[in-house]
């Protein structure tokens, strides 16, 4: 009965996921452990003599952890055990490490900054999305295709369009990761249970070592906001997946039989594959790939969800309901990072059928707007008029099985003098005014798919993603620059020791 309850009670301290996930944060910690033992010698509250031994015996333990032999003891958790770590290498010295700080503040700053390289490198996997997305826009920049609204047939436009559209909504998403790294670059250390100390601390001495933007100022506050900053994440999170499920969507369709507009690489799918083929229908070659980045954002959004009813409600300072948001942006970034490396993939080796896309323009009556517009730029007539007139001539030929380009002048003639009309059109210019790459041509205006202003587009957004990658490559920097400016003071008191 008692090693019942003695288990019941280990996993109310940590439980075997916490700890799995606890582990791969151990460096994290015993960096921010570093500088707050930094700090505290600077402030004079571990002396010159004591502070070689406590920095000896963390490098010991990043060793052994580098090593991969770090293990937490679960009636411990990470932090503790760490402690333990230090007491047992350097005795009762150890016991200072802990001043000025709690296990609050100790577990904040080390998950924010796992957090930082972790969001660094999803922004990474989402800037060769993008990469991918510009490519194809390139190279596909007068495909015509048919635009779709309610999943019906609405007007021509360019598989380079769909690109730069769907290269925008991710654009968006990263935007938001950036404003909520910039948000959240706050040192917590410092802020200790909730309530601050009256040690003598310096927290700007520990911002500039753990390579973060500023101090995170009130202690209550800090501690009061565990789980937003894993929210917030999962928020971008959220709005990143679903136009990525959009995407997966259009492309599943656009992957029938039936549509037959761009097929999936051997890399991604094949015939007769033990997963993307089938196992009785040897014609099969099924979009595995696409579903399981459609089935991400119904995943994210379900942790969002749970993170905030989490964190609903809670009184300020700190309570453990908090704690347990780390597993669900754990999950968060685990899916975006499988979700973007298969984005990746499907888009590199994307086949794209041209004429397929332009076939279906010309037979699915997507034209009809353009044929309209033309007609009432030319007789200068209103354009609902005009639309009366074609939606007339388009309706009857539907009826009648007719192709859109069966449609001759008489039948548009005939129909505007039925609403007093005596319309201007050739044989040379109804065929100009249907011509799918003059349709999409004409389209000159801001966001317009005409080429040249597509050139422009993709060559601004060229520039935007260059300035993005520039930003991760100086946040990573600076976190690199804090890690060395950290291991050079410790170097420096070392010496030779």
């Amino acid at each position: 009965m008692s090693s019942n309850k003695e288990l019941k009670v280990k996993t109310f301290i940590v439980s075997e996921k916490q700890m799995e996930i606890d582990s791969k944060m151990v460096y994290y910690d015993i960096w921010g452990t570093k500088a707050h033992v930094l700090m505290l010698n600077k402030i004079g509250v571990i002396k010159k003599k004591e502070i070689v031994p406590i920095l000896k015996a963390l490098n010991k333990i990043e060793k052994i952890y580098k090593d991969e032999k770090f293990k937490i003891d679960p009636d411990k958790g990470s932090q503790l055990t760490l402690e333990g770590m230090i007491i047992k290498e350097c005795s009762d010295l150890g016991y200072k490490v802990h001043t000025a700080r709690s296990r609050n503040d100790q577990i904040m700053v080390t998950e924010m900054l796992y957090l930082k390289d972790k969001v660094l490198e999803l922004m990474e996997k989402l800037i060769k999305v993008q990469k991918s997305l510009i490519g194809l826009s390139k190279k596909h920049i007068d495909t015509v295709m048919p635009g779709y609204t309610h999943m019906q047939p609405a007007k021509p436009t360019t598989f380079g369009q769909w690109c730069l559209a769907y290269f925008d909504g991710l654009m968006r998403g990263i935007d938001s990761i950036q404003k909520a790294f910039e948000k959240y670059n706050m040192n917590p250390l410092g802020a200790v249970e909730s309530y601050g100390t009256s040690w003598k601390i310096d927290r700007q001495l520990t911002t500039k070592l753990l390579g973060f933007q500023k101090v995170w100022e009130v202690p209550i506050d800090v501690i009061s906001s565990r789980g937003f900053v894993q929210l917030e994440y999962l928020k971008v999170f959220s709005d990143i997946s679903i136009t990525s499920s959009k995407l997966s969507q259009d492309l599943l369709l656009f992957d029938t039989f039936e549509y037959g507009m761009i097929g999936l690489g051997d890399e991604v799918a094949q015939r007769m594959h033990p997963i993307t083929g089938s196992s009785v229908m040897a014609q099969k070659k099924n979009p595995d790939v696409i579903e399981l980045i459609r089935a991400t954002s119904p995943q994210i959004i379900g942790f969002q969800n749970i993170v905030a009813n989490l964190i609903n409600s809670l009184p300020m300072g700190y309570n453990r309901d908090s704690r347990e948001t780390k597993e669900y942006i754990e999950l968060g970034i685990s899916k975006m990072n499988l979700m973007l490396d298969s984005l990746e993939k499907v888009l590199l080796t994307l086949i794209v059928d041209k004429n397929k896309m332009k076939q279906w323009v010309i037979s699915n009556y997507s034209l009809t707007t353009d044929l309209a517009d033309y007609i009432a730029q030319k007789n200068d007539v209103g354009y609902r008029l005009v639309y009366k007139i074609v939606g007339k001539v388009v309706d009857e030929a539907i009826k009648n099985g007719k192709l859109f380009k069966e449609i001759s002048v008489s039948d548009i003639i005939k129909t505007g003098k039925e609403f007093g009309l005596d319309l201007k059109l050739t044989d040379e210019e109804l065929e100009k005014a249907t011509d799918p790459e003059n349709c999409v041509n004409k389209k000159t205006h801001v966001g317009g798919s005409n080429k040249k202003t597509m050139e422009k587009m993709i060559s601004e957004r060229e520039n935007i993603l260059e300035g993005k990658q520039k930003w991760i490559d100086l946040e990573n920097k600076t976190i690199s620059d804090s890690k060395h400016e950290t291991e050079s003071l410790i170097k420096k008191i070392l010496g030779g020791k």
